[in-house]
């Protein structure tokens, strides 16, 4: 499992920036893979919401719940997790994309 922890550098972000985020979160995580994604970070709605649809390929896509110190799963095509699976991250791989 993989963590894309992203920090926005400017501290917000523009609907004009999304192609530049995916393209970043991309070069460092690339969408396909046999590995889950975990999506961390301050961002709006849209902005998770075009990262989950960037690593639908992958088996699993979940995001940090930070009250829960888990992944939550939002989208899946495995079995053995499915959507709202709580899931540990104890041995995750954490790449930080900064945008």
């Amino acid at each position: 499992m993989i963590v894309v922890s992203i920090t926005l550098s400017g501290g917000i972000i523009a609907p004009e920036d999304l192609p530049n985020l995916l393209e970043a979160a991309s070069k460092a995580v690339p969408p396909a893979g046999t590995e889950a994604v975990v999506l961390s970070g301050r961002m709006p709605v849209w902005a998770f919401a075009a990262l989950a649809h960037l690593y639908h390929p992958r088996p699993w896509v979940g995001t940090f719940e930070p009250r829960l110190g888990a992944a939550v799963v939002v989208a899946a095509h495995v079995s053995e997790v499915g959507v709202g699976t709580v899931v540990a991250l104890d041995d995750a791989t954490t790449v930080e994309v900064v945008f």
